[in-house]
């Protein structure tokens, strides 16, 4: 029997622990033939076999993103950057801005995204009366990099409702001048306000997304992604539109949100696995709280720069707890976006109330983030045999913010892998992307250094090896997912889903990492991506 494709000359890390050193994969139509030695490997070829030669480039299972948003990925890259960089300023940001609207019809709504308060020289959120510099022609949303705060110009407040006299919706505050006058910052369910003036996406429109985000994982050797919340029936279509097509760029795993659809779900019988190896339906979400940099995640302790909150729930906590009870035992695997240490505390709660009330062995509930830890919940967490999904760029992107807002003793455990491994709990890597850059290696980065982008480490008896950082991007996705046995690991039988990276990963310096490219993206034993001038 002949391969289809052979990498051979290389470094072939198949996350596999204790597996021997190899050098070559064969692959059969969409699956692993062989791993091993060049010479063994190369036996398998045959007169109609491609060989890509490595020349010493590293292969890795296709990385797999285990909490990402590839829509709105896809949308945000036709929205205005508002990144911090490269923008260094709310001037920056309003300069863009008003170059976009400069172009766009009056009325039209103008979007943003990308901002962290921690980087701008203003070190402060914008205002309504800096959106209105750039226009006051066009509703504008800006959106923090968190997702959880936005900034809305006086047209989008007005649109929304907004004013001296609107009372703060359940889970969500509007930030108000001395007068009471909004100041256009609103924080989580103040948020949707906004939000749910927006126009929503076509099915064509969210296809489209789809494709470009897809395109940028590709880019970054990702195969494999978790989407985390789809609320509308349209999001539902275009996923399964594009799959029916064979036009899937990556492997999806769809949450669907509690709130939206779990009773649909419930009713049709739909529930976690339902679907086939390149679109399947996964766990069943809910939010439990907010973001650190917006001081909305529900923490134990106040802020220290904002004593006067812990944080906010997103609703009622025995009403959320119930709504994770629900979904259990409706045969869903659950997960819950927890930061603060109190949200996890009270989806951990919700966990044990759910496996006492309805008992299921190898239930794999999922705690999203779960950034903030206190000692006793890392007991939890182990006993029940929960998984953590941490942000594993997280750190070098916002670790300024988290010290100003939490001080460096409160996150002795913030993505605690190099726990999480010596406690037997398994963690999956995510970017959350478009909050965090789609790029693994800068996970796996700051997985093995704990540094930010300014090279500050932070809590370095965390750091976990170069091996363990690829298993948690690779292995531990596939088996947050109940994937294990298809996928994220190099071994014979499981689906040809590769990366290949520019260099022998073992010959750089930890801290540059991130800096190194892929080479080659191979889906389902195909060739998906090839970085110009990498052949």
């Amino acid at each position: 029997m002949s391969a289809d494709l052979i990498l051979y000359g290389g470094q072939v890390l198949t996350a596999v622990p204790g597996a021997p050193p190899a050098s070559a994969v064969a692959i059969l139509q969409n699956r692993i033939l062989a791993v091993g030695t060049d010479d063994a490997v190369q036996t398998l070829a045959g007169p109609a076999t491609d060989l890509i030669p490595l020349r010493g480039r590293t292969v890795v299972p296709g990385f797999n993103d285990a909490h990402c948003h590839p829509i709105a990925l896809g949308l945000s890259l036709r929205e205005v950057d508002a990144r911090t960089p490269p923008n260094h300023s709310i001037v920056d940001i309003v300069r863009r801005i008003a170059e976009r609207a400069a172009t766009q019809p009056a009325g039209t709504w103008i979007i943003a995204r990308g901002y962290d308060q921690a980087h701008l020289t203003e070190q402060r959120h914008p205002t309504r009366d800096d959106l209105d510099q750039a226009t006051r022609e066009h509703p504008v949303l800006l959106l923090r990099a968190c997702g959880h705060i936005g900034v809305a110009n006086s047209q989008a407040l007005e649109l929304a409702g907004i004013g001296s006299g609107t009372a703060d919706p359940p889970g969500g505050t509007i930030d108000r001048a001395a007068d009471g006058t909004p100041t256009g910052v609103l924080r989580e369910a103040a948020l949707q306000l906004v939000r749910a003036k927006l126009p929503p996406p076509t099915v064509e429109e969210l296809a489209a997304a789809i494709r470009q985000a897809g395109r940028t994982f590709l880019e970054y050797g990702v195969t494999s992604v978790q989407e985390a919340g789809i609320r509308r029936a349209e999001e539902f279509l275009a996923y399964q539109t594009l799959a029916a097509r064979g036009e899937l760029p990556v492997r999806t795993t769809l949450m669907i949100l509690i709130d939206a659809l779990l009773e649909p779900c419930r009713e049709l019988g739909i529930r976690t696995g339902l679907g086939d190896a390149w679109l399947r339906i996964g766990p069943a979400k809910l939010f439990l709280d907010g973001s650190i940099g917006g001081r909305t995640a529900r923490m134990s302790e106040p802020y220290l720069d904002r004593p006067e909150t812990c944080g906010l729930w997103m609703d009622d906590p025995e009403v959320m707890k119930g709504k994770i009870v629900e979904a259990h035992r409706a045969g869903f695997q659950c997960c819950a976006h927890a930061i603060g240490d109190a949200a996890i505390e009270l989806l951990l709660d919700a966990f044990e109330e759910a496996l006492r009330l309805e008992p299921r062995p190898d239930h794999r509930h999922r705690i999203e983030h779960c950034s903030i830890l206190r000692p006793g919940l890392i007991d939890r967490i182990a006993r029940l045999g929960a998984i953590p999904i941490p942000g594993t760029t997280f750190l070098h992107d916002f670790q300024e913010v988290y010290l100003s807002g939490l001080g460096r003793e409160r996150l002795r455990y913030a993505y605690a892998l190099r726990t999480f491994l010596d406690r037997g709990i398994v963690a999956a890597a995510s970017t959350d992307t478009p909050v965090c850059s789609p790029s693994a290696m800068l996970g796996i980065q700051t997985m093995v250094t704990r540094r930010n982008a300014a090279g500050q480490v932070l809590w370095p008896e965390e750091c976990v090896t170069l091996d363990e950082a690829i298993r948690v991007y690779t292995a531990n996705g596939a088996y947050a997912s109940f994937e294990e046995r298809a996928k994220g690991t190099l071994e014979p039988g499981k689906l040809a889903d590769l990366t290949v990276l520019e260099t022998d990963l073992r010959s750089v310096a930890p801290e540059e990492l991130g800096t190194v490219r892929v080479d080659y993206t191979i889906v389902d034993g195909r060739v998906a991506y090839v970085r110009p001038g990498a052949a």
